[in-house]
């Protein structure tokens, strides 16, 4: 139950450590106002969801939930095509997006644990799981940090190029939930890729952490996530000319 619990917070937890880093390279100048923007809004709706999830669940014929995780997929995507036409709001719109993905992930972790089947569960087993998977997100993140701060001074493009797929992961987050709730049709199945990359495996899991990877893609997904990706991209090349 122990690896359970540090899977469950580090696939939670790793998409937004993945996309913190990302913005805190843009904004490391003004990184407290960042973080002071990003802690706010992201207490205040992961409070408003969870105290009025059961409620949430309900609506919609059951699809409350999924459909309100889509839109804010799609709210954090939309934002960040905002933080980069709009250079003087960058800094509390992208603050913004981060915590919209930051809803979801608190949200399915605080009902995670509150689970009834998480009553075999010690206190301390839940205390040291999520210890670790935030450990590891974070030193993951740190490892990103890094990593992108010396591509972007290498190549200012590679910063556009990983802050679109980032983008467009959630676009593909959100394409799943619409399929899974009948609201978006799915489209034929492009192709199988499980053999080769599984979902399950140590890269699989990064890609999707990082751009949204799925083994069995359909078209409406695959077309989504390129429309977003290119518009995103086109939207940071756009804030890099500016510059």
């Amino acid at each position: 139950m122990l690896i359970n619990t540090v899977l469950m917070f580090l696939r939670e937890l790793l998409p937004l450590c993945i996309l913190l880093a990302t913005l805190l390279v843009w904004h490391r100048v003004l990184w407290r106002q960042f973080a002071l923007y990003f802690a706010l809004p992201s207490l205040l709706l992961l409070s408003v969801v969870s105290l009025k999830m059961v409620w949430i669940s309900e609506q919609l014929d059951g699809l409350g939930l999924e459909l309100l995780y889509s839109l804010f997929y799609l709210s954090c995507f939309i934002l960040l095509c905002v933080s980069a036409l709009k250079a003087q709001h960058a800094l509390w719109t992208s603050a913004l997006a981060a915590a919209c993905l930051f809803s979801i992930s608190g949200s399915n972790l605080l009902l995670y644990i509150w689970l009834p089947t998480q009553t075999e569960n010690t206190p301390a087993d839940l205390l040291l799981g999520a210890a670790l998977g935030v450990g590891i997100g974070a030193s993951i993140a740190v490892l990103w940090y890094y990593l992108l701060t010396e591509l972007k001074q290498w190549r200012s493009s590679s910063f556009a190029l990983l802050l679109s797929l980032s983008g467009a992961r959630q676009v593909m987050m959100a394409s799943a939930l619409l399929i899974q709730s009948d609201w978006l049709v799915a489209g034929p199945q492009l192709w199988q890729t499980e053999l080769w990359l599984s979902e399950q495996s140590e890269l699989g899991f990064f890609l999707q952490a990082l751009m949204g990877y799925e083994a069995t893609p359909s078209l409406s997904q695959i077309l989504l996530y390129l429309l977003c990706f290119v518009v995103l991209f086109w939207c940071c090349s756009l804030m890099e000319r500016k510059r």
